[in-house]
């Protein structure tokens, strides 16, 4: 992707503070949720009601963004790849839904000042960081920069998990199949406390982002058989 493209693709408009469709759009598909995908919710009250928080969940499925939002209580907020936001249309309608758009590279850069206000201004963000969605239903190692928006923000992250959402529409699929599926929030791990010196910050933020990784999978191990 040439340099000018990517830097259309993330500029991310005022207007994306205004959400006018989301808790329609939310509403419509939990009824979705409730029927066809038979989606069990578990630990809510682990997600903090208030202040800026970030959820740490594994990812398999296109359905992940919005089984998260359905299962949050809280209105949230999702990075997505930038070529989806490539169509105006698509676009409009993504922003208005919460999420905003990820390039790799520069992109990540405006990504992550865009992620870390949303998280100060005390919002809820929703995190893959895997990086990408697994084909196998294995995890792969969490990207370092979840540890590093936590401490710079001072938020919480919540460990998440989402179990039957590959079986459902994996890679590869177009529409979601019937079935089971298990989203749980686990309580909320806090980033350390005091000022870091930037010798310190590698160091701490992968500790930190390995916690919450070890806390996911075990999560996720504990119920991947369901």
């Amino acid at each position: 992707m040439d340099t000018q493209k990517t830097s259309a693709l993330i500029e991310i408009p005022p207007y994306v503070w205004d959400r006018p469709f989301y808790r329609t759009i939310r509403a419509v598909f939990s009824i979705f949720c409730k029927t066809y995908l038979q989606v069990s919710v578990h630990g809510q009250e682990n997600i903090p009601a208030t202040g800026g928080v970030i959820v740490a969940s594994n990812h398999q499925s296109h359905l992940d963004v919005p089984l998260m939002g359905h299962a949050i209580p809280r209105e949230a907020r999702f990075p997505g790849k930038a070529e989806l936001f490539s169509s105006p249309l698509l676009r409009s309608f993504l922003l208005s839904l919460g999420g905003f758009p990820l390039v790799r590279g520069e992109g990540d850069r405006k990504a992550i000042s865009f992620s870390q206000t949303v998280v100060e201004r005390g919002d809820v963000l929703v995190l893959f960081p895997e990086g990408t969605r697994s084909r196998n239903g294995s995890l792969s190692h969490f990207h370092r920069g979840l540890g590093v928006l936590s401490i710079k923000t001072g938020a919480p992250i919540v460990p998440a998990i989402l179990v039957g959402s590959g079986r459902s529409m994996g890679v590869g699929s177009r529409f979601p199949r019937m079935g089971s599926i298990r989203i749980e929030f686990s309580p909320p791990i806090f980033p350390p406390k005091g000022p870091i010196q930037t010798s310190e910050m590698k160091q701490l933020s992968t500790n930190l982002t390995n916690a919450v990784e070890d806390a996911v999978r075990d999560l996720y191990e504990r119920h991947r058989a369901d």
